[in-house]
């Protein structure tokens, strides 16, 4: 997997004069916006509330680390530090075992959620070192591995959670601007990354 993020979209947020709204995460490949696809379809013939927003398959990501407001005097650090994650990390597999309101019934999220594993709270905690690199104090609640897949503002309180079994495999990092916009936020990737070592993040933070 070759690096996608065109250059000059580093080069733009390096010459921004304001601070840019930024958060890693993981970008699902094909097979994995397929599964999600189905997932959509089936909830839809079941049922949704009326008003909710579809998130298409540009926005979809697994978010790793959520940085908010950052000067982009930060981006080579940023970009050096995931060139190291990237580096010393290899593709891991994920399981996504249910489909539910997110992270709690009546959510205005509607979410796939994988299980918890070591692997991907050691690339979170690599990114959390990351954050404390520049400067910013990493979010403390608990990491929830997901991909959202709808949000609504009224909630989805009508819905149960349907367990699901897919493995999906995570092989990138990627650095995303999330960009305000009428319809929504869109999330425009800056920098992604191959996931292309032999070893867990863990091993070397």
């Amino acid at each position: 997997m070759k690096n996608s993020a065109p250059q000059d979209k580093m080069r733009d947020g390096r010459q921004s004069e304001e601070p840019l709204r930024l958060f890693i995460g993981i970008a699902p490949d094909k097979n994995t916006q397929r599964f999600l696809d189905s997932i959509c379809t089936a909830r839809e013939q079941q049922g949704m509330p009326r008003k909710l927003r579809w998130i298409n398959h540009t926005n979809r990501h697994l978010t790793l680390a959520f940085l908010g407001e950052t000067e982009p005097a930060h981006l080579d650090t940023i970009e050096v530090r995931l060139k190291d994650i990237a580096q010393y990390t290899a593709p891991l597999d994920g399981r996504i075992v249910s489909t539910h309101p997110f992270p709690k019934p009546r959510a205005r999220l509607f979410a796939a959620e994988l299980l918890p594993s070591q692997r991907l709270l050691d690339l979170h905690q690599a990114c959390q070192a990351l954050m404390r690199a520049i400067g910013k104090t990493p979010e403390k609640k608990t990491f929830r591995p997901h991909f959202t897949l709808a949000r609504s503002p009224g909630g989805f309180s009508s819905l149960s959670p349907v367990p699901t079994d897919f493995i999906c495999h995570l092989n990138n990092i990627t650095l995303y601007h999330s960009l305000l916009a009428p319809g929504g936020s869109q999330y425009q990737p800056l920098l992604t990354l191959p996931l292309a070592g032999e070893s867990a993040p863990g091993d070397r933070y």
